[in-house]
C-alpha cells in the first residue's frame, strides 16, 4: 500500500496492484449478477453496493476502511539509538529543553 499526493489533494492510499485487484473484483462482481439471473433481488442489489464500492475506491484511490484502520494503528515512533543520543548531546548543552541565555 503507498501513500502518494493524489490530484484531489487527498492521500492515496490504494496502490496501483490493489487498484487493478479492486477493477477485476468489481468487474466479476457486475459479470456474476448479470449472468446468473438466479440471484435473488436482495442478494443482486448487495452484490451491486459491493462492486460499485470496489470499483469507486479504485478509481478514486483512497479507500475509507483503509483510512480507518490505519488511524487505529498508529504507532507512536521507535526511539533509534541515534534519536536518544541526540536526545542526550541536547540535554547536555540546554537542560530542561530551553536554549541557554548569551
Amino acid at each position: 500500500m503507498t501513500y502518494q499526493d493524489s490530484k484531489f489533494s487527498q492521500v492515496e492510499n490504494v496502490g496501483s496492484l490493489d487498484r487493478v485487484n479492486r477493477l477485476i473484483v468489481a468487474s466479476t462482481l457486475v459479470a456474476v449478477t448479470v449472468l446468473f439471473t438466479a440471484i435473488p433481488v436482495g442478494a443482486a442489489a448487495g452484490i451491486i453496493a459491493l462492486s460499485l464500492y470496489t470499483g469507486l475506491t479504485a478509481a478514486m484511490g483512497w479507500d475509507p476502511l483503509y483510512a480507518l484502520v490505519k488511524a487505529f494503528q498508529h504507532k507512536a515512533p521507535a526511539q533509534t539509538p541515534a534519536t536518544v543520543i541526540d536526545y542526550a548531546r541536547r540535554e547536555e548543552a540546554a537542560p530542561g529543553g530551553f536554549k541557554k541565555a548569551a
